[in-house]
């Protein structure tokens, strides 16, 4: 597909990095000529420098030729003008990053005036994520499937862990049933386990099942966390805002602390239901005072990489039962990694996985059952990929131990009936299912790609 992305950012270099990487042709604008050269010298790119909202830049892109146009500069009045101008121009499909909370309210509206394919919101995501993990404070990552009705989950396996020395075959006689080990990441490589296969100490496995069966796996093997009730976020951003509104939707106490007199105004009227606090979250003695040792659950969530992770390693020096790092750059993440943080959110990398999702969704007819969702798990190296069975489709009503399967995917679960089931040998695929497939083959575009031939 041939498409013009304007923002060469961070959130810029990550998506121009992933769709390089599946094949599409792309041309990057941007007015920042250091930015450009930024994102020439890593991605296989094309790169125009200027104003992306200008009739002329756009035309000089090839907009009126491209099949989509994503818009992900800083200023979101930038990226809807941008949008807009695309679509005089000829662009049938359109992507806008929306930010600012009162757009992102009014989007059911904007998105028809505007003509929007799709309203990215980089913010918005990573909240819902962070929420994710807070509900299942035992696992680093959690990842949701058919509005909420499977999960997979993240989780490291400790020294003297049931899990340890286990065969997969033998997991239903440890564990409550009703979940699947999919992917099993050992040093470096990143595995689809067999039956056969034996757990070690320091595996991350990626658990799939409900989330009522996730719960109890846990509690079987020791590792389960009572639910959070008392949540402190440090910093006050966008992110913090959203987050904020979810927890105490679902009757959490939220403490936020901003060091910007001016902000915590803005937060008091967003968040009344919240206890905002003036200060410098980065002093041990501010943390230690507003109660970090009595706290269910710590969300570092200021704009430094640095920060974030020294407060981070300080809550849980304290003794707060799960931590969540908000981070910008990846190598912060793989640094940090090694004093075991365990829960990494990168806003980038949400925002890249839903355009990523939205790009392969296009380049199949409606006819297809094409992909409804996808996320990369350990560290991008496999993905989950989540398929709405709603029309024809290969393979229908076969047993799963009769279909040519590739090697490198997993049927992981099938939705059917609102109700999750962990395939066997028996089990069928039917019009109408959610089926969730795990791989470590890059680049499938639909439900007939996760069959050999």
């Amino acid at each position: 597909m041939d498409i013009v992305l304007v923002g060469a950012g961070r959130m810029g270099r990550e998506i121009s990095l992933r769709l390089a990487e599946e094949g599409h042709d792309i041309t990057v604008v941007d007015s920042d000529e250091h930015c450009l050269e930024q994102i020439a010298n890593s991605v296989d790119v094309m790169t125009l420098e200027g104003n992306g909202a200008d009739y002329s830049v756009l035309s000089e892109a090839g907009v009126s030729e491209a099949d989509l146009l994503i818009a992900v500069t800083n200023q979101d009045a930038v990226n809807m003008l941008c949008c807009l101008t695309g679509k005089k121009l000829g662009v049938k499909n359109t992507v806008a990053r929306v930010r600012t909370m009162e757009y992102f309210q009014q989007m059911v509206f904007l998105k028809d005036e505007l003509g929007l394919s799709l309203v990215l919101n980089p913010e918005q995501a990573a909240a819902a994520e962070i929420s994710r993990i807070l509900r299942f404070p035992s696992a680093a990552k959690v990842d949701s499937f058919a509005k909420g009705r499977a999960e997979m989950v993240e989780h490291t396996v400790e020294e003297g862990c049931p899990l340890c020395g286990l065969r997969l075959d033998r997991l239903r006689g440890k564990t409550t049933g009703g979940i699947l080990i999919a992917v099993v990441e050992r040093g470096e490589r990143v595995l689809i386990p067999r039956g056969d296969f034996v757990l070690q100490a320091g595996d991350v496995i990626h658990v799939v099942g409900a989330p009522s069966a996730i719960s109890a796996f846990f509690k079987s093997i020791g590792s389960y966390k009572r639910s959070v009730k008392h949540v402190m976020l440090l910093g006050g951003g966008r992110i913090s805002l959203y987050l904020g509104s979810y927890l105490i939707g679902a009757g959490i106490k939220v403490k936020i602390i901003e060091r910007s007199a001016e902000h915590c105004d803005t937060i008091k009227e967003i968040l009344p239901k919240a206890e905002v606090l003036l200060g410098d979250g980065t002093d041990p003695s501010v943390l230690i005072e507003e109660g970090i040792r009595n706290t269910d659950a710590f969300v570092a969530l200021t704009g430094s990489d640095q920060d974030n992770i020294i407060t981070s390693m300080f809550a849980q020096r304290e003794g707060v039962g799960k931590v969540v790092v908000k981070v910008n750059e990846d190598a912060f993440r793989i640094m940090a990694g090694l004093q075991k943080l365990d829960s990494f959110v990168l806003p980038k990398n949400a925002a890249a996985e839903i355009v990523v999702s939205y790009v392969r969704a296009m380049q199949h007819s409606i006819n297809t059952v094409g992909i409804e969702s996808l996320h990369d798990i350990a560290y991008g190296k496999a993905e989950v990929l989540e398929f709405s069975i709603n029309g024809d489709a290969p393979n229908l009503g076969v047993p799963i131990k009769d279909l040519d399967i590739r090697r490198d995917t997993l049927i992981a679960a099938i939705i059917r009936d609102n109700q999750c089931i962990i395939p066997g040998g028996a089990d069928t695929m039917e019009k109408h299912d959610t089926v969730i497939a795990v791989t470590t083959k890059f680049g499938m575009k639909g439900f007939a790609d996760i069959f050999e031939g």
